[in-house]
């Protein structure tokens, strides 16, 4: 069997040139793999991640996965926060956080090694594209960061929807790194076109009322950054403006039970069926989470907001759903709802946007191949 590698430069290549309808599979790659997770028993047969740490900080991450078809393991490197390397004076400085992904098929055989930094930013921003494409309106987008998985959110939306969107604003303490990120999606090969303007928020003269403001004008907000506190208050959605109209709230960046991007009173009144809402919900309201597991040991917004199980619904049973079903609640919530989608990651979607990706690199003859292992 062929073993295929891919490096960071390899996976960038494919990803880069993403036309709309090469993303469709990767779209329906995930799909599967969050609907089989969710309905297939898919999540029984998944294994806890593991975690150690080093006397010096260093942290070593180990991400099990298993489909029906695929065996693999994302290892993840930390750097010790406390430690930053010493750089000569034409060094460039190397991130953080370094990642790899090895794939086996079911019997074991070693089929491709990825570099997984990309491939991670790139697969869960494709997990927030899967409900946020069915929105009626989308023409105002705020995201919060300026990172990949950022520039990521906003790469997607528009190849998915380049069509409605208007406006997109970048939300950022780093003027430097907000720049960078509009020069990037400013790139031809980003696909964007003419009438989608991409600023940066003026935070001046009163940074809350902007934001504010700019919050209530939203149409979908995309929130990228591992944040401990919220990034607005739940008022910012909640006043007499702001609700009327619903929007699609996207939340990827916290990922521990001390982090939130969310404010939990927002996701509270959101989830209380005895709350009388302006606009459609789903089952008396529920929260969207790739994984009900994951987020109740990982994300610190709906931990502290207490929404209860029962309330949260994993985004691979509502696709399954919605399959086939144009008509309904579930289709009238996800498009003219207040829709919040929490992720905190879950294996299988590495090992479907990984397998995927090893598929186009033999289309297009990209990466390195083994003829046997």
């Amino acid at each position: 069997m062929t073993f295929t590698v891919l490096t960071e430069q390899n996976i960038s290549q494919i990803l880069s040139n993403l036309p709309p309808s090469q993303l469709s599979g990767f779209v329906q790659a995930l799909e599967k793999a969050l609907i089989d997770y969710s309905c297939q028993d898919g999540a029984t047969y998944q294994c806890e991640r593991g975690v150690v740490t080093r006397p010096d900080g260093q942290t070593s991450l180990f991400m099990p996965a298993t489909t029906s078809d695929l065996i693999g393991t994302k290892i993840v490197g930390v750097r010790p926060s406390t430690k930053p390397p010493i750089l000569d004076h034409n060094q460039i400085p190397q991130p953080a956080l370094k990642s790899v992904l090895t794939l086996c098929d079911a019997q074991g055989q070693a089929i491709g090694v990825l570099n997984a930094a990309g491939l991670t930013a790139f697969r869960t921003s494709l997990g927030s594209m899967l409900l946020f494409r069915y929105r009626k309106k989308v023409e105002n987008i705020v995201v919060f960061g300026a990172g990949q998985q950022a520039l990521w959110h906003v790469r997607l939306a528009i190849l998915l929807r380049s069509d409605d969107i208007r406006k997109v604003t970048i939300v950022n303490r780093s003027a430097e790194r907000t720049r960078n990120m509009i020069a990037d999606l400013s790139e031809p090969g980003m696909r964007r076109p003419d009438h989608i303007t991409i600023t940066a928020f003026n935070d001046s003269p009163d940074r809350a009322a902007n934001l504010e403001a700019l919050l209530v004008e939203s149409d979908a907000i995309f929130c990228t950054t591992p944040s401990t506190e919220p990034l607005f208050p739940a008022s910012y959605l909640t006043s007499p403006e702001a609700q009327k109209k619903p929007r699609y709230i996207s939340a990827i960046g916290s990922y521990k039970l001390n982090m939130q991007e969310i404010d939990p009173k927002l996701l509270q009144e959101l989830t209380d069926p005895a709350r009388s809402l302006p606009f459609p919900t789903y089952k008396g309201g529920v929260v969207a989470v790739d994984s009900v597991h994951g987020c109740l040991h990982e994300a610190g917004e709906l931990v502290k907001a207490g929404v209860p199980v029962e309330r949260m619904l994993e985004v691979g049973r509502i696709l399954a759903e919605k399959s086939g079903n144009e008509e309904g609640d579930l289709t009238t919530w996800l498009a003219n709802g207040f829709v919040v989608y929490k992720s905190v990651g879950v294996g299988v979607m590495d090992l479907a946007v990984g397998q995927h990706l090893l598929q186009v690199a033999e289309s297009q003859n990209i990466g390195l191949r083994l003829d046997e292992f």
